[in-house]
């Protein structure tokens, strides 16, 4: 189960990715947007597929962000956004 992994991701982001203000710049709003659904993304895999490791799941996300930033033309930093989230969620979670 991914139980203690959901736990602590929860604290990650109410840490250090609390919602962003509406006063503060729009580069930086949007940043930390893109940073905020990453984590809800991949807490979402996490409770979907309990019996899947957190570092697969969250593998799994990385490799998923990876495939849409190539893809994508004009939005490809919101998925870099998401990959460096990612890789600071598999970090905490080692």
């Amino acid at each position: 189960m991914n139980d203690e992994a959901v736990i602590k991701i929860f604290r990650y982001l109410e840490r250090y990715l609390f919602e962003p203000m509406k006063n503060w710049p729009k580069d930086e709003f949007e940043k930390r947007s893109y940073e905020r659904w990453a984590v809800y993304e991949i807490i979402e895999s996490l409770m979907n597929n309990p019996f899947t490791t957190a570092d697969t799941v969250i593998d799994e996300f990385i490799l998923k962000m990876i495939s849409f930033a190539h893809l994508a033309k004009e939005q490809k930093q919101q998925f870099i956004f998401a990959i460096d989230v990612a890789e600071n969620i598999r970090s905490l979670l080692m």
